[in-house]
């Protein structure tokens, strides 16, 4: 490792002179190579968080929402439709209700 000096703090960085260790790793996928190298404890440490981190969207996807739409009136029609129909519930009247005593 060698060390620079920077105007925020001492850092270490990686000497690019050394050699890295090799990865006797056997997988069959790129993700089990990944799930491999961050499980095992001989490795860097800075290895094992980028294997992590490469991993981790296909381990947990990311949340999506789709929309399936129907061969029915196009989205334009269905979106005049909500349009019209919230105009008609702003008209309407409102109820109030007064708080009861017991």
């Amino acid at each position: 490792m060698r060390t620079t000096y920077g105007p925020e703090k001492m850092r270490l960085l990686p000497d690019l002179n050394e050699p890295e260790a090799p990865l006797p790793i056997d997988a069959e996928s790129s993700l089990e190579f990944l799930q491999a190298v961050y499980s095992d404890p001989g490795q860097p440490m800075q290895r094992r968080m980028r294997a992590a981190i490469a991993a981790l969207p296909f381990e947990h996807p990311k949340l999506a929402v789709t929309a399936n739409i129907d061969g029915g009136p196009g989205f334009a029609a269905r979106l005049e439709a909500a349009i019209s129909k919230t105009a008609e519930m702003r008209g309407a009247r409102v109820i109030e209700v007064s708080e009861q005593r017991r």
